[in-house]
């Protein structure tokens, strides 16, 4: 009797051995969890601060010696100065991306502050002879192109680019000539952004500005304000800055990975 209970046992024990065995062969393991990635589609808007550096060309387009200045191939005497203004810059944009694959499409306009400027004097008058210019205000509107891997953005960015230019020219004769207009031309970049805490993201962008040569014209004036014949020059402008920059998306901040 007792040695038919522990066949049975041990036959009860083979089976339950097989039957988990069997399981253990027939049942899937569970899906592994879908890995987020960073989605960079949506709205977003920020701000940004800098620096930037110029170089204005600024020839007197009429005969003589054009100001005394440094920078004629034959001497000092040419009608060109390269004057090379510089300074901080500040401002704020806003845009829109949208995410296919790993590519990120772009629009983006940007409005930025800026005290880049400078004061050269001549080495011949330096007294009297003297030459002012200043950007105090820039803007862009660029489309943008990106490959994403997950939080990181590089891109390259190119467009409109317009900037506020003033320049002032002082000779020995106590006369000047200003001229403050609104240039137009295009600006080429890159940058890199990364994206945090859900919604925000930081980076940072170079960007290049070039405007070209564009000529004016106008009465020269006084230290009193009375005129006193008339000047031509041209200004051939070119820009770069240098920025950091902190924005807030408006959309999902993840997606799955299937």
């Amino acid at each position: 009797m007792r040695k038919s209970l522990i066949a049975i046992a041990a036959v009860a024990v083979s089976a339950g051995a097989a039957t988990a065995a069997d399981l253990a062969r027939y049942t899937k393991a569970p899906p592994p969890v879908p890995a987020p990635i960073y989605n960079w589609t949506g709205f977003y808007v920020g701000g940004n601060g800098g620096y930037g550096w110029s170089r204005d060309k600024h020839e007197d387009l009429l005969p003589g010696f054009g100001g005394f200045w440094t920078s004629g191939w034959i001497s000092p005497l040419g009608p060109t100065q390269t004057i090379k203004p510089q300074g901080a810059v500040y401002g704020g944009q806003i845009g829109y991306n949208w995410q296919a694959g790993s590519w990120v499409f772009g629009l983006e306009g940007q409005f930025n502050g800026a005290d880049i400027k400078r004061n050269d004097v001549s080495i011949f008058f330096p007294v009297t002879d003297r030459l002012r210019a200043k950007i105090d205000t820039f803007a862009t509107v660029t489309g943008r192109i990106g490959y994403a891997s997950s939080n990181w953005l590089p891109y390259i960015k190119a467009g409109y680019a317009g900037a506020n230019l003033k320049t002032s020219n002082f000779d020995i004769f106590g006369r000047h000539l200003d001229n403050k207009a609104w240039r137009s031309g295009f600006v080429v970049g890159a940058g890199l952004e990364y994206g945090f805490a859900g919604n925000w993201s930081v980076g940072v962008e170079y960007d290049y500005m070039v405007f070209g040569s564009k000529s004016f014209e106008g009465p020269n004036l006084t230290s009193s304000g009375t005129r006193f014949g008339a000047e031509r020059f041209s200004d051939d402008l070119r820009i770069s800055t240098v920025t950091g920059r902190l924005n807030y998306r408006f959309g999902g901040p993840v997606v799955a990975r299937y």
